[in-house]
């Protein structure tokens, strides 16, 4: 670095040299073809406790020709299930736990003005979770900083333009009137990607400016992407918002095009405060954008406690002041901290992307069934929507590693 800027100015070369750094992190993730892939395998107990029926019925319709077998190693040994073979056998065997018809498709943001909560982790995880449910998914990223995309193994700087966001659609001057133009396919195949990038953020100046000129413009904005969403989902089972973490003009936009939000809040009494200013300031701009003829209606509304340490006593007594405070609105399953998703995260992974575990495999074990036990908390919210009962995978799976 140019040793005679000043600190101010060193930023662009700090932010250009980080950026750099992204990439070479993404392109070492997914080596050899730079891609990100999905290698999961899934054993035959595992699948048949997804799909709700016996490892013999799977077996028989191997036998009969209906289902392909999973490929075998040298050794003979069968190497499981990938996840497009898992949704081939949902749709053989009739297992399929996509909505009917006249089902509303889900659109949950999750929300919430608190930096630092795992909003875009828990974002992502559920999106994956439900995917291994066989539900079709798709993520929308809302927020400049991208997280989410970058989870999803795009390089927001390098990969995305700003025309693959949802600028071109909400911009003051639209060259779009279809969200459909910035759908792009994930590793997984029933997992589609809205991404962002840091241009993202000239929407909020945009959308600014269109509220403070009044003539409505700010409230057309909010349903313009009301309607595109709810128009997209029709595609869909399951739509997850992600949000920037402030309530800005996107967020407002986002929180109304919603019809369900989920609050993730990590177990600290800062969070906690911030977390309840948040409902509060929610709260004072539902009652101003119903008043400006803006209806924002939810079919749940539910806080999830992440991060969540188990051995710290202040998390345990911090966990017990939401439950009083929020009673059932808090999901009784917390999402436990825990090194194997910061380890998945390093490789810009979730954890129901490791091919195997990255520390301990007991550790890999208690994520994984954590993980699985607390976002089928999510799932059993949209299922009831539907009128559905609980889905078969409701305990954690193990993968054929």
């Amino acid at each position: 670095m140019n040793a005679t800027l000043g600190d101010a100015e060193r930023i662009g070369q700090l932010a250009q040299s980080g950026e750099q750094m992204v990439e070479r992190l993404r392109r070492t993730a997914f080596l050899p073809g730079n891609i990100k892939e999905l290698n999961v395998r899934i054993g035959i107990a595992e699948a048949a406790e997804l799909l709700g029926c016996s490892t013999n019925r799977i077996r028989m319709a191997e036998q009969d020709g209906r289902l392909p077998s999973p490929p075998e190693s040298d050794a003979g040994r069968r190497l499981g299930y990938s996840i497009p073979a898992l949704l081939n056998m949902r749709e053989v065997l009739g297992a399929s736990p996509r909505r009917a018809s006249g089902d509303p498709p889900a659109i949950i943001t999750v929300q919430n003005f608190k930096g630092g909560v795992g909003k875009s982790t828990v974002t992502t995880h559920l999106a994956h979770y439900l995917a291994i449910g066989g539900y079709r998914v798709l993520v929308v990223d809302c927020d400049s900083q991208a997280t989410t995309t970058t989870l999803f193994g795009f390089n927001p700087h390098f990969a995305i333009r700003r025309e693959e966001t949802l600028y071109p659609y909400l911009s003051i001057e639209p060259t779009q009137d279809d969200l459909r133009y910035a759908v792009k396919k994930t590793a997984w195949p029933n997992v589609d990607l809205i991404p962002s990038n840091l241009q993202m953020f000239d929407v909020e100046y945009e959308l600014a400016a269109a509220g403070s000129a009044g003539g409505g413009g700010l409230a057309s904005r909010f349903r313009k992407l009301r309607e595109g969403l709810f128009q997209l989902a029709l595609d869909y089972d399951v739509v997850l918002l992600d949000p920037p973490p402030a309530l800005g003009t996107i967020s407002l936009a986002v929180m109304q095009a919603a019809n369900a939000l989920l609050v993730p809040l990590a177990a600290t009494t800062p969070d906690f405060c911030s977390t309840v200013q948040f409902l509060s300031m929610m709260d004072q701009v539902i009652a101003q954008l119903t008043a400006a003829g803006i209806a924002v209606e939810y079919d749940f509304c539910r806080l999830i406690c992440s991060k969540f340490d188990a051995n710290d006593p202040s998390h345990d007594m911090v966990q017990r002041v939401m439950e009083q405070a929020f009673g059932a609105s808090l999901l009784p399953v917390a999402i436990l901290e825990s090194a194997e998703i910061s380890h998945a995260a390093l490789r810009m992974m979730s954890v129901y992307e490791l091919d195997k575990p990255i520390g301990t495999p007991k550790t890999h074990k208690r994520c994984r069934s954590n993980l699985d036990e607390a976002l089928s908390q999510i799932e059993q919210l949209v299922r009831r929507r539907w009128g559905r009962g609980e889905a078969p995978h409701s305990v954690a799976l193990q993968l054929a590693v």
